[in-house]
């Protein structure tokens, strides 16, 4: 495909039809012009606690490993005499407490649901599980997304912003992360060693060839940003935002109250968890 027909969809597919973002999300894919390519979302109205159940859902998922979960639930009596579950979760810090920490996690599952169910790419691991201080946040790529089927087809990075207000600055970092030039991913082999270690060896060996093909530039490589901010969001980015990568799209998600949004998801993530262990027999 030429530079100049990429679009929206040529990049990211189309928005989905199913799933909560189909539900919960309306998207207008905004008329390129000067190189700016840009997928408003819009929140549809009286979604949003539908939207928190299943946000709290994805928080839990890419931020602790189903064998940790089973093994909680494993040790539940113990717990519950030794401790108090609500104390012994706590101590465990499975989830972020930090208000920064939360809304930056909480704006980087949403991007990658977002992507996966969009472009038809998959993660290949949770990355936020292997954060070895979860109040803070991580480095490398939030979000890289691979065909699992054939590696070389294309890769996704994904870098997610929060802000409760909009404003010429995020525009600017977002800018300077992907719009200057073709950002490649930091991070395959970051996933190549934890696979390994999980004894993926063959996948752990694609991907480190992948990486070399990656810098020699024989993968495509596409380039999203999201800024999760309030209704004023869109406009900000068409205002402020500069792109001189035709591979690079910027989501905007503006909706009220965001923080309300991240707050609640994560605070019903940990009620969903002591649920989950209270009412395993």
């Amino acid at each position: 495909m030429s530079e100049s027909v990429k679009n929206q969809c040529s990049l990211l597919g189309e928005h989905p039809r199913q799933s909560l973002f189909a539900e919960w999300l309306s998207c207008e894919d905004i008329p390129i012009v000067d190189n700016k390519i840009h997928r408003k979302l819009i929140e549809v109205s009286g979604m949003r606690n539908h939207a928190i159940e299943q946000i709290a859902e994805w928080i839990i998922k890419h931020h602790i490993a189903d064998k940790k979960l089973s093994r909680l639930k494993r040790k539940k009596e113990e717990i519950l005499k030794k401790y108090g579950l609500e104390e012994y979760l706590k101590q465990q810090q499975m989830l972020p407490v930090a208000e920064k920490t939360m809304r930056g996690n909480g704006a980087e599952v949403v991007l990658a649901e977002y992507l996966q169910e969009s472009t038809q790419l998959k993660n290949l691991l949770y990355r936020l599980q292997y954060n070895p201080n979860v109040n803070q946040s991580m480095k490398g790529d939030d979000v890289l997304l691979f065909n699992k089927e054939n590696l070389r087809d294309k890769v996704i990075i994904g870098e997610s912003k929060f802000r409760k207000t909009p404003n010429k600055a995020v525009v600017k970092e977002i800018t300077d992360e992907f719009g200057k030039k073709l950002k490649l991913p930091l991070s395959i082999l970051f996933v190549a060693s934890l696979l390994s270690a999980k004894g993926e060896e063959d996948l752990a060996d694609e991907l480190e060839e992948l990486n070399i093909e990656v810098q020699h530039g024989n993968v495509p490589v596409i380039n999203v940003g999201l800024l999760l901010s309030n209704h004023n969001t869109a406009s900000n980015v068409e205002t402020h935002l500069i792109s001189e990568n035709p591979h690079f799209v910027i989501l905007s998600l503006g909706i009220d109250n965001p923080e309300e949004l991240i707050t609640k998801s994560f605070a019903l993530a940990n009620e969903k968890i002591i649920r989950g262990i209270e009412n395993e027999d």
